[in-house]
């Protein structure tokens, strides 16, 4: 009883629903498309046809890169193995050197092959969370432009539009039109390519748009933002985010100086990549020392903590002095040793008094920081923790607005909805046109072959099949290995 109305609610909706797949029919917008298509015939034949070059010069393009990165990516891979065969023959004790560099070339090997092959995009996984909706923009409108040309495409050439529809496979949101194929059929080849091309030559215009955007924001955001490493977001689970407002103004991590979103991200990784011996101290003379100092540890291991978690406001700094020249473990509040002059070496504090010490703040793990983060309002954050969580939880911009009423937008929301724009659009339109089945390839190909030998049907036929399937075998290698790459 049940089953009968949802299913007549479904089919008034125009929506079908199978397994891993939703979809939506709609013929309300065929009116629109035929007044588009037949308004001004003759410029958007001329369109259409500067799209058939487009396309072709893409479909060359396209399976050309796709012939080439598989090779590459077997000569990397000869090129791996025989340096881990010759190394796996020394068992000495110098060998762990070579391998470890070797390791080392490895790895950079990888990120060079991880470069070149096509990325599988992953909502979620290689897709952060706050990016979806970008993500999903870009997708949609990527589709609906691809669509939107072969139907004004088809009523420009006077082929009906039966009507169009939107779906969502899994995560992913994909677009489609209902021609009517037997007046498609009767129409020259040339026609045919203009209909058939459409979609690609739409999408490098999408891709063009996106880059001029790219290119011309930069001058934009010079005449009415000025330069600053802006907090742009801070993440619920943040650990500093009650302490970080959001538009406040980075100064500095640590000794290292933040201007800009890059600066923020490099100053990070240098702090993550030094040893926290290494990293920067404070000075404080030997009397300092012994008058904040709540318990000091002389001749101090490199896993032990002198503080002890006496008090969570105090934190253990490692030292080496005139007096006792071992390293020495002081437990002192960190607030107050942040007040200090920075320092690397014990001879950086000779300028602040000739009996100081660069204390350094001590981590047992190597993960664990004590980072000091300035900014524009309130006191310097102290933080205990790893960088990855610095890193993850705040995205810096690298400029803020002149004027109240400009919108933050501008600065990251816009531009990378244009980069989620381009990409889809170039990667729709570099597949679309590979002669591969189900895709638009294949029909630009059968109709580019046509158009070469519209008497010879054997030929024609054996041609378009090779065609066809050199084409599909081409992707299914391309995209089996990249997902090989990316998942082992």
């Amino acid at each position: 009883m049940t089953k009968r109305p949802y299913i007549r609610l479904l089919r008034s909706l125009g929506c079908h629903i199978s397994i891993f797949n939703i979809g939506f029919y709609t013929t309300s917008f065929n009116r629109v498309f035929y007044r588009i298509g037949t308004t001004n015939a003759r410029l958007w034949k001329i369109w259409f046809t500067i799209g058939i070059l487009v396309a072709f010069g893409t479909a060359v393009t396209a399976c050309i890169t796709l012939l080439i990165l598989p090779i590459k990516y077997i000569y990397e891979l000869q090129r791996r193995i025989p340096s881990n065969i010759d190394l796996s023959i020394n068992t000495n004790g110098g060998a762990r050197s070579l391998i470890e560099s070797s390791n080392n070339q490895n790895n950079a090997n990888e990120n060079d092959r991880d470069k070149l092959l096509i990325q599988p995009i992953i909502p979620g996984i290689n897709v952060p969370l706050e990016q979806i909706p970008h993500f999903f923009l870009a997708l949609l409108l990527c589709t609906v432009f691809h669509e939107f040309g072969h139907a004004v495409a088809a009523s420009a050439e006077q082929i009906r539009v039966n009507g169009c529809g939107y779906f969502l496979f899994l995560v992913y949101p994909g677009a489609y039109v209902d021609l009517h194929q037997e007046q498609l059929q009767m129409i020259s080849a040339v026609r045919q390519l203009r209909i058939y091309c459409a979609g690609v030559f739409h999408n490098m215009v999408l891709v063009v748009i996106a880059l001029i955007f790219l290119l011309f924001n930069p001058i934009f955001l010079r005449y009415f933002y000025t330069e600053a490493a802006t907090v742009y977001r801070v993440s619920k689970d943040s650990p500093i985010r009650d302490l970080l407002p959001v538009h406040s103004i980075i100064q500095s991590i640590d000794v290292c100086t933040v201007n800009t979103s890059k600066d923020w991200y490099q100053c990070l990784r240098t702090i993550n990549d030094r040893h926290p011996q290494q990293s920067s101290g404070y000075c404080l003379t030997q009397t300092e020392i012994q008058r904040h100092s709540s318990h000091i540890e002389l001749n101090q291991t490199s896993h032990y903590d002198c503080c002890q978690n006496l008090s969570q406001k105090n934190y253990c700094f490692l030292y080496h002095s005139k007096q006792y020249p071992d390293q020495n473990g002081a437990c002192i509040e960190a607030r107050v040793v942040i007040k200090h002059p920075s320092c690397f070496l014990n001879s950086d504090c000779q300028s602040y008094n000739s009996d100081s010490s660069c204390l350094h703040p001590f981590s047992s793990d190597n993960i664990t920081r004590l980072i000091r983060i300035t900014h524009n309002n309130g006191l310097p954050i102290l933080f205990v923790g790893s960088i990855h969580e610095i890193y993850r939880t705040v995205s810096i911009q690298s400029y803020k607005p002149n004027y109240r009423y400009f919108p933050t937008m501008l600065i990251h929301d816009i531009p990378l909805f244009f980069q989620y724009l381009g990409a889809f659009s170039f990667a729709l339109a570099f597949f679309n046109a590979v002669p591969c089945y189900a895709l638009d390839g294949q029909y630009i190909l059968s109709s580019f072959v046509e158009y070469l030998s519209p008497s010879l049907f054997k030929r024609r036929r054996a041609s378009l099949l090779f065609g066809l399937i050199f084409g599909t075998c081409l992707l299914i290698i391309n995209v089996s290995l990249a997902f090989t790459r990316y998942f082992l």
